[in-house]
């Protein structure tokens, strides 16, 4: 996949990465701006997007959490489950529409998961609707089973990649 350039997020790039999320999901699931920058000002090193020709086609941004199997709604929303645990929780994969079906998702997530890998956390985790599921299995992630969240009022799925043992 050519042409495009991976960088961390910036604040200047924010609204812009905040519009493809509410582009990306319904008006109920989408991260509200103020969860981006709580995400961008906490996780930086876990929020990145895809460029091409100055244009933001993708974005990918997760927390560290002490939850190892699933996401919670608590980390979807208000985030009230943070800090430095040793997993890292994905909470957006957006791509524009009009970049889909070219490799950028599977770049993204293979982008924050070689950042987890260097920063030596144990594992990933993040839910996904029910279609995305053999997109994570082929990016090495271990489907789980039904969530028990309901974020935006949507059937989530729980995915796994397991990392390094944390406990060493």
């Amino acid at each position: 996949m050519s042409g495009y350039e991976l960088r961390r997020m910036t604040e200047d790039s924010l609204e812009e990465a905040y519009r493809l999320e509410a582009a990306s999901y319904t008006e109920e699931a989408a991260a509200t701006l103020e969860a981006f920058r709580y995400r961008l000002d906490r996780y930086p090193g876990y929020f990145w997007g895809a460029w091409k020709a100055g244009r933001l086609a993708g974005i990918v941004n997760g927390i560290r959490t002490f939850q190892e199997d699933t996401s919670s709604d608590d980390m979807k929303g208000s985030h009230l489950e943070n800090g430095q645990g040793p997993n890292l929780c994905v909470l957006t994969v957006a791509v524009s529409a009009d970049s889909q079906r070219q490799g950028i998702g599977s770049l993204l997530v293979r982008q924050i998961v070689d950042q987890a890998v260097a920063d030596r956390l144990a594992s990933v985790i993040l839910m996904c609707e029910e279609h995305l599921i053999p997109f994570y299995e082929q990016l090495g992630f271990e489907y789980l089973g039904e969530s028990s969240s309901r974020h935006g009022g949507i059937a989530w799925f729980d995915m796994r990649m397991l990392l390094h043992d944390h406990k060493g």
